[in-house]
């Protein structure tokens, strides 16, 4: 529904199917919502009291178009029935619809007044939104106003932009019917594109045998997006279900899966798969196999290369949403060839490739060794003793040996000083008898 840029107090919706006239309030027209636009505010007429000059677009209750002043509608292509135009539409991305200009010059038919240099222009937007509206405006050098305007509203909960579809601009009227005759892309220049009526001369006579509907073609474009999930899985070889961890015996087969998916909207080139297997694990020669959307039936198809584990395996190129499995058998240790007594975890790598980086996953199997002598473990040998008695033992002990080398000095240094005593003692000379 569009908001009718009517008097304040009152608004008037025509229904287009029945040509109902339905005088409403004008605040129930108003609801917090988004509508399409009209515009300039401008005199308006009817089918019984056509106007007295060029004006396009101004005649509130035309049988085919209802309120002239809403001219500018949208519908998918893929709808080609002859109605099905909206005002405002949710679109898709991919998608391509059709926008239609209605252009009637208003003017009594016994004046003979001809608009001039006729033209229709679209403003059609380019940036990412997640609402956008499509401008049409009908303009001629003598109409009053010289320029109309209505506008679509297209929505959608992801951003898109609108790109127009080149050499899709048909004008098609009582001359030219069918598919119209095909216009110049000027349409969404600033100049827009020249009409007319039995040729494109800009000429166009009033009255309704010389209205025209003006149709180009739109297409819708998401938000572009660079992203991808890779996995990595294990299953018991001759089982279905694959897991990231599964326990299994030694010298038994397993599958391992690397799983890639492009989540983005882009398309991916040359995604390349690498496994690398924890060591005692061997990869079976010729048995990998490509699962994707070429080769969907069972394993897919099978790949007479062995790369994926080693130099990696491409995978091929990838639109958004599609996805790929690469698998293969390989062979576990042998309980001989396992090193740690009990449970051992044998982790498999994997990563995938792509232009735009690199992710990596693993899968887990854990082997128990059995009919192994665990390591004894040495008991380290007992630390001395340090409780209060055995401190305080050594304490007199330190203190013991302390004061014998204080003592020893002392005796020394006594024993120096009586040798330096008796050395220093003058000479006797004992006397003989005469």
């Amino acid at each position: 529904m569009k908001k009718l840029q009517l008097p304040s107090n009152m608004s008037k919706f025509i229904n287009k199917r029945t040509g109902i006239v339905t005088v409403l309030a004008a605040a129930v027209l108003v609801p917090a919502v988004t509508f399409a636009t009209w515009g300039p505010q401008r005199p308006t007429y009817t089918i019984e009291n056509a106007a007295d000059k060029v004006t396009f677009n101004s005649i509130t209750n035309n049988p085919h178009q209802g309120d002239e002043r809403n001219f500018v509608q949208v519908k998918e292509t893929s709808n080609t029935a002859p109605g099905g135009w909206k005002d405002e539409l949710s679109v898709q991305d991919g998608k391509e619809y059709w926008v239609r200009i209605y252009v009637h010059n208003n003017a009594k038919a016994p004046l003979n007044l001809v608009a001039t240099n006729t033209r229709a222009t679209a403003n059609v937007p380019t940036t990412l939104a997640n609402e956008h509206r499509i401008n049409g405006i009908v303009s001629a050098d003598n109409a009053s106003p010289q320029k109309v305007w209505d506008d679509v509203v297209l929505k959608s909960d992801k951003k898109f932009n609108i790109s127009y579809v080149s050499g899709s601009t048909r004008l098609i009227n009582n001359v030219f019917t069918g598919e119209g005759k095909q216009l110049s892309d000027g349409i969404t220049g600033s100049a827009g594109t020249l009409l007319g009526y039995d040729k494109i001369d800009g000429r166009i006579p009033g009255c309704f045998q010389y209205d025209a509907d003006v149709t180009f073609k739109i297409k819708i474009q998401g938000e572009k997006t660079i992203n991808f999930d890779m996995d990595k899985k294990v299953r018991q070889s001759g089982t279905t279900e694959w897991k990231k961890s599964i326990d299994a015996k030694p010298g038994t087969k397993v599958d391992y899966q690397v799983s890639y998916k492009n989540t983005g909207t882009e398309t991916q080139n040359n995604v390349i798969a690498i496994d690398k297997l924890p060591a005692g694990v061997n990869y079976t020669k010729g048995s990998t196999t490509l699962r994707n959307a070429n080769h969907s039936n069972g394993n897919g198809l099978s790949v007479t290369n062995d790369t994926l584990v080693g130099a990696g395996l491409n995978l091929g190129n990838y639109t958004g949403g599609s996805d790929a499995y690469a698998r293969f058998t390989a062979t576990l240790p042998s309980n001989e060839q396992l090193k740690e007594c009990g449970p051992n975890t044998l982790r498999n790598f994997a990563t995938v490739t792509t232009e735009q980086g690199t992710k990596e996953s693993y899968a887990d199997v854990v082997v128990n060794k059995d009919n192994c002598t665990p390591t004894t473990p040495v008991t380290p040998t007992e630390l001395p003793t340090t409780g209060p008695a055995e401190v305080v033992a050594g304490l007199i002990g330190v203190a013991a040996i302390t004061i014998g080398v204080v003592y020893y000095f002392k005796s020394r240094r006594e024993l120096q000083e009586t040798l330096h005593a008796a050395q220093n003692q003058p000479t006797i000379t004992k006397s003989s008898d005469k």
